[in-house]
């Protein structure tokens, strides 16, 4: 049984269970620290709100570029380099292949990157619209039907592959990396060796570079740098996620039961007039979306009230001083202020 050790593979450089479920398990656990700091942006600007909506494909996009990186550089995914793993190609006769050309590669950033967006997104539309009650094309009729058993079908494979794993019946995680004929193993010390002697390689042939060609590499270089330093900081990420999760679940900030003070007196309404109707925004004097307020009380438009604060940096209907640090939104449909 293959848990924490291996006992009885010391030198096929199998990586155990638990190496490889944390492995599994890294670039998934980054996606709500992604989410909560552009959620965190758009609160604070409008102009990052795109980033919001398209969070998905901003994350996968950065994912993709990480995973590039990694399997070009290092022979495995960003999460396998971080545990010191690699992915090496088994011939029919369990011997050591080749090293991973460029096809094993861009199969790989499909399985790791393509796949799982694909999925998130299908996961998203189909929670989203399963209690619809529109009327629904055959087509759409068939999605809903199948959909829950083709998932069923995809985690029970993946489930089944990390079982015969642990239990030492195969060499592969997941039926992706059996599909490529890919097996993971730990890096050596030939694999370092390796690596340096062609960082050094490289340091030679720039020596008869000209002052553009310098510059490009330089350039090339710095991007080098930080796509590296990103298995360090991107764990940081995920702690600081989490450490952020925790103080603000603490009791410490819940409210006490101290008597609460009487409302301050109504403001002076010397701007715009409020509406009779409250659903209305008072200043496109529409139906409210993405609701926000300011600290005289009244609700608007986001977009409105950032646009006429940006310009005006006063309340448009008390005419206080307000800056755009100082919106609030609303996440509840039926405010009545």
């Amino acid at each position: 049984m293959n848990l924490l050790y291996n006992f009885g593979n010391q030198g096929s450089g199998r990586p155990s269970f638990f190496e490889m479920f944390l492995e599994q398990s890294m670039v998934s656990s980054l996606k709500p620290a992604f989410e909560y700091l552009m959620a965190i942006l758009a609160e604070r600007n409008a102009r990052y709100l795109p980033l919001v909506e398209y969070a998905d494909e901003v994350f996968y996009g950065s994912v993709a570029i990480l995973e590039r990186h990694y399997l070009k550089h290092y022979d495995g995914s960003f999460s396998e380099n971080f545990y010191g793993l690699k992915r090496v190609i088994v011939t029919a006769d369990g011997k050591k292949g080749p090293p991973l050309q460029r096809k094993q590669k861009l199969w790989s950033i499909f399985f790791l990157v393509v796949v799982p967006y694909c999925k998130g997104k299908l996961d998203k539309y189909y929670a989203n619209n399963f209690a619809s009650q529109e009327e629904r094309t055959r087509m759409k009729k068939t999605f809903f039907f199948l959909y829950p058993f083709v998932v069923a079908f995809y985690e029970g494979l993946f489930f089944i592959y990390q079982l015969l794993y642990m239990y030492d019946c195969t060499e592969y995680w997941t039926p992706f990396l059996h599909l490529q004929g890919l097996q993971v193993k730990r890096q050596t010390m030939h694999d370092m060796v390796r690596l340096s002697r062609k960082v050094q390689d490289i340091q030679k042939h720039r020596k008869n570079l000209g002052s553009v060609e310098r510059v490009v590499t330089a350039v090339n270089d710095s991007i080098h740098f930080v796509l590296d330093m990103s298995q360090y900081l991107l764990p940081g990420a995920i702690f600081f996620f989490k450490f952020l999760e925790w103080w603000y679940s603490e009791p410490r900030f819940q409210y006490s039961d101290a008597p609460i003070p009487d409302p301050p007196d109504p403001p002076k309404l010397l701007g715009l007039q409020v509406p009779a109707d409250k659903t209305l925004c008072p200043i496109c004097e529409k139906k409210r979306t993405n609701p926000a307020i300011v600290g005289s009380g009244f609700v608007y438009c986001y977009p409105c009230i950032f646009k006429h604060i940006e310009v005006y940096k006063q309340c448009p209907i008390t005419l206080a001083p307000a800056d755009v640090d100082h919106i609030r939104k609303i996440y509840e449909d039926d405010m009545d202020l």
